[in-house]
């Protein structure tokens, strides 16, 4: 069914039957309904900002907690690496100590060889001649 001008916009009768006669009347309700859809749509917009705020909050939080164990997991890889370092450098130097000890038991492995055979041989002659 029509109303004002023949034109028809699909409505129900229900609807059309409380909607005025009167032009000016029929804007100020439109304003009306326009003004209730935005308030309800700044409303559920509003909440839908809330909630995501407190999500907002509860992510810099994760994020804050999390640069927190970075930066103590950045500190215990730096003392463990000073450390491994340390470790590193005195493994170094007791296998530089080692290898020299090793030749020093060598060169006096073979000083006693050789004072060995001058005792044999001094021995020798003393008893043989």
């Amino acid at each position: 069914m029509s109303q004002g001008g023949g034109m028809d916009f699909n409505l129900a009768e229900e609807v059309l039957a409380v909607i005025p006669t009167d032009t000016y009347e029929q804007l100020d309700l439109a304003r009306k309904i326009t003004s209730m859809a935005i308030a309800s749509r700044v409303s559920n917009m509003e909440g839908k900002m809330g909630r995501m705020r407190a999500k907002m909050y509860e992510k810099d939080h994760i994020i804050f907690e999390l640069e927190d164990k970075l930066s103590t997991l950045q500190q215990l890889n730096q003392d463990a690496e000073s450390r491994f370092k340390i470790a590193f450098e005195e493994n170094i130097k007791l296998s530089e100590e080692r290898d020299s000890l090793a030749m020093t038991a060598k060169k006096l492995s073979r000083d006693f060889s050789k004072v060995r055979l001058k005792i044999l041989i001094l021995f020798a002659l003393i008893f043989f001649f």
